[in-house]
This record gives C-alpha cells, sequence and structure tokens, in this order.
C-alpha cells in the first residue's frame, strides 16, 4: 500500500470489514503510529502485492476477524508466518472462531460505547506490550 517512504517502525496496517478503524485508528495515534487500511490502497498495481508488501512493511497488525472474510484470514495467516505483531479483534457474538485461529489470544468485543471503552484500554495494553517486548 505504498509503504516504502514511511517508517515501517511507525507503521498499523488495519485488516478490517467494519468500522472498527474508528476505534483503533484513535488509540494507534497515541502511540505515534501511522494506521492505514489496507482496503484504502488505490493504485494500479496488482492488489494481492500490495497487500503482501504493505503486511511486510507496517510494523503492526490489527485485524478484524468477526465475519467469515477469506481475504482477511489469508492477510492473518501471511502476518503469522512472517512472525509479524498481529492483534486480532473480533465480536463476542461471533459464535466460534476457525480452527486455525483459534489458539490466538484475541481481544473480543461487546458492540457497545462500553465495548468501545473496553476495545481501547485492551488495545493499548497489547500496543504497550509490543513495544517494551
Amino acid at each position: 500500500m505504498g509503504y516504502a517512504t514511511i517508517d515501517k517502525k511507525n507503521t498499523v496496517l488495519t485488516i478490517v470489514a467494519t468500522k472498527s478503524n474508528e476505534v483503533i485508528k484513535p488509540v494507534c495515534e497515541e502511540f505515534k503510529l501511522k494506521c492505514e487500511r489496507a482496503d484504502e490502497n488505490y493504485a494500479t498495481s496488482l492488489i494481492l502485492q500490495d497487500v503482501i508488501n504493505s503486511i511486510i512493511n507496517a510494523s503492526i497488525i490489527i485485524a478484524e476477524i468477526t465475519p467469515d472474510n477469506p481475504n482477511v484470514f489469508y492477510e492473518v495467516g501471511y502476518s503469522h508466518a512472517i512472525n509479524k505483531p498481529t492483534i486480532l479483534l473480533c465480536d463476542k457474538k461471533r459464535p466460534k472462531l476457525p480452527f486455525d485461529l483459534s489458539g490466538f489470544r484475541t481481544l473480543f468485543y461487546d458492540n457497545s460505547i462500553s465495548g468501545k471503552t473496553r476495545v481501547e484500554t485492551h488495545l493499548r495494553k497489547y500496543l504497550q506490550n509490543i513495544f517494551t517486548n
């Protein structure tokens, strides 16, 4: 997604299928992180190559895995394969996580005002942990 000129230590790539970015972006900005959505690249190049380059060049991946979205699962799998710090978000109303993701720590949220506060609080903790380890 054109991250070649951005210091990857300051970039978070969000892989979201919903408006989760409204919660994610402000928290990332508290950590002086540039927050980019994987689906907001308007280049004329191959989509898959842009996504792969974005994952490689981002320092952290935050993925919303609530809906069964094969593209998101593929991108999360690639992020895991290259050992990219990946934070998974999921609505607690989702009946069950896919088997291959069920072993990973996931930040489950309630889609409400109090749920938003909880996501913000826990997302800060995840980011602090990534930067201190």
